[in-house]
């Protein structure tokens, strides 16, 4: 894409702009991925001048960006396109003044310019930047040079997501609109059309009649921590399944888009959502951790973490049974957990292979295939299949071929956002969300939410440091 951008974060002085999204904004530039004309502006309520934000930018840069890639120089090129300005999120004119800045510092680009909109922002101040945007003239409904990329949560439940939606129609189509989940932008997720569409050997057996079961999961090592305020709003679902997770089960589970597009990728996805059954009562296992021990280090019960009240009964772990009522995956349980204070830090997909029927093996121990596909730490995948001892006699014994993407390929892993922020740039939204997945994703659990937020679910306990509840082990 060679159109000149101005890319601006609302919220720049934030964590998540100081830590993710300049530093791989800075790793897009040094790879060439950028158009060579381009600026970032920075917005947020802080006062600071244009070299204090750079400052800040270049200390972040030092710690967030591999050694290797820090060349004084393009770091140093770089920071002189960085910009800033303070304001109030709600003031129609502070953001005409930003108006005013960008067209300067934009000028030598000419009229043709792309505008993306990064909203780091809290979901309190949303509403009135959408319409503050608007206002100001800083975006035209329906210009698709003009971009809003809006991080989650995406709403709280069916009908706040519904009402946000609604705010953001007021300034934007939805052609407009980017719903970032980067779980989306990892590279073992954007891997899984590839493993599914382009392998003989995957494709013929993605089905009822050869796979048991599916399994994907979350696990963190840490405890909630000085997040508590925040979490106990929201709780595991609402941070971790609910978008993340699901996502990963469309995609796992869709059938081949025609097309490789956004709105045809978005389509299959939306399309196995809408196969998901309600859940069940039995179908949904909630808990939370008691005091224990994670990473060698003592944990506090999570009712002990500040900011989180003493009879909470919110849920920091989750296990919910989905079946899809269609001819591909009628009758195969897909299972979806994540838990905070758990034994590792990991994310995963279990394909279980059924057992070869009249198998000569059977009465010789081993087990039915297995596929692992591992996101993170290192991501790849794991191949569990059953070989021969060498030697004589026939014994049996399960292997593993095992790939990851280090060992593969000679080349960086890029980052999630870096990712998917240049697709933001280019307009690509094949890796962001739909509003018609959204609203169908939060149809699913507003109902089990509700029982959450009122105390009515029942929530079992497990120590921090364990695999959760015994309860989460469907039969």
């Amino acid at each position: 894409m060679n159109k000149p951008v101005s890319v601006v974060i609302m919220g720049a002085s934030g964590n998540l702009a100081l830590t993710k999204l300049l530093p791989s904004l800075y790793t897009l530039y040094t790879s060439g991925a950028l158009p060579a004309q381009f600026t970032i502006s920075g917005y947020a309520r802080t006062s600071m001048t244009h070299d204090e934000f750079r400052t800040k930018v270049k200390a972040n840069l030092m710690e967030s960006v591999e050694e290797t890639q820090l060349v004084e120089s393009l770091v140093n090129s770089f920071i002189n396109k960085i910009f800033y300005h303070a304001g109030n999120y709600g003031s129609v004119e502070d953001f005409g003044q930003l108006k005013t800045e960008l067209d300067e510092v934009n000028a030598e680009f000419g009229e043709d310019i792309k505008r993306v909109f990064y909203l780091s922002i809290p979901p309190a101040v949303f509403e009135p930047v959408i319409h503050s945007l608007r206002e100001s003239q800083l975006v035209e409904k329906g210009n698709l040079d003009h971009f809003v990329v809006v991080e989650k949560p995406f709403g709280y439940d069916t009908d706040s997501a519904r009402e946000l939606n609604a705010t953001i129609e007021q300034t934007f189509d939805e052609s407009q609109v980017c719903r970032i989940d980067h779980y989306l932008g990892k590279e073992a997720i954007q891997n899984l059309m590839v493993m599914r569409f382009a392998n003989i050997i995957f494709e013929p057996v993605w089905n009822r009649n050869y796979i048991e079961s599916v399994t994907i999961s979350w696990e963190e090592d840490k405890a909630i921590g000085d997040r508590g305020g925040y979490f106990d709003d929201a709780g595991i679902i609402r941070d971790v399944i609910q978008n993340h997770l699901l996502q990963i089960l469309a995609l796992v589970a869709m059938e081949q888009p025609s097309e490789l597009t956004s709105d045809e990728i978005a389509s299959e996805k939306n399309r196995v959502l809408r196969k998901i059954t309600p859940f069940k009562a039995e179908d949904v296992v909630v808990g939370q951790y008691t005091d224990g021990v994670c990473s060698g280090r003592s944990v506090n019960s999570y009712r002990d973490e500040p900011g989180v009240p003493k009879d909470s009964m919110r849920d920091t772990f989750a296990a919910v049974r989905c079946e899809i009522n269609n001819q591909r995956w009628s009758g195969v349980p897909f299972v979806v957990k994540a838990g905070k204070a758990m034994t590792k830090s990991c994310t995963e997909i279990i394909i279980q292979f059924k057992d070869v029927v009249g198998s000569i093996f059977a009465n010789q121990p081993h087990h039915a295939n297995k596929l692992v596909i591992r996101v993170q730490p290192e991501a790849g995948m794991i191949f569990n299949i059953t070989n021969k001892v060498p030697g004589k006699g026939m014994v049996l014994k399960d292997v593993k071929m095992d790939f990851t993407y280090n060992s593969g390929f000679d080349v960086a892993m890029p980052g999630a956002y870096e990712r998917l922020l240049l697709d933001a740039i280019n307009g690509d939204k094949s890796l962001f969300i739909s509003y018609d997945e959204l609203i169908q994703s939060w149809e699913l659990f507003t109902p089990i939410l509700k029982k959450i937020d009122a105390g009515e679910n029942e929530v079992h306990f497990y120590r921090a440091g364990t695999s959760g509840p015994e309860e989460a082990n469907f039969k």
